[in-house]
């Protein structure tokens, strides 16, 4: 092999590793995402009685019913921008294209889960909604150690 293609050959190397280690080492996090989420979930729940239990269930799956698909697409359009900078040649045009395509994407998403969310609630109590809104709060970074 000439020197030209060791070093391109090289290149692809590196990059398809670092690329399956982003990945591999994203996906636990992903798996535990749910678990978690849905422990917090009942954590919250439990002392409610059953009816309001319920009716904050639907409205939780009903918003996350309408967030899954538009992570996928963020998760789709991130992994084309990892996919770029993994090519032999660096398009830049083709990259700021994909990642103005990501920042589309979050905003509308924003807009669209504002809207489910506002849906949801409108016609929960003042205790469902505080709860609703507990609820949809992120949980608080562990501390580093």
């Amino acid at each position: 092999m000439n020197r030209t293609a060791r070093i391109i050959f090289g290149a692809s190397v590196i990059s398809n590793v670092l690329l399956i280690g982003i990945l591999v080492g994203q996906t636990p996090h992903r798996l535990d995402r749910g678990a978690l989420r849905e422990q917090r979930f009942e954590q919250a729940l439990k002392d409610l009685p059953e009816v309001e239990r319920t009716r904050l269930r639907e409205r939780y799956q009903k918003l996350r019913a309408a967030a899954d698909p538009l992570f996928g697409q963020i998760r789709k359009a991130e992994d084309e921008v990892v996919q770029l900078l993994g090519k032999e040649n660096f398009d830049e045009a083709a990259y700021d294209s994909q990642v103005s395509q990501i920042n589309e994407l979050r905003q509308n998403m924003t807009r669209q889960l504002s809207q489910v969310v506002k849906d949801a609630t409108k016609d929960l109590s003042v205790s469902e909604r505080r709860r609703f809104a507990d609820l949809l709060r992120r949980p608080a970074p562990p501390p580093n150690s």
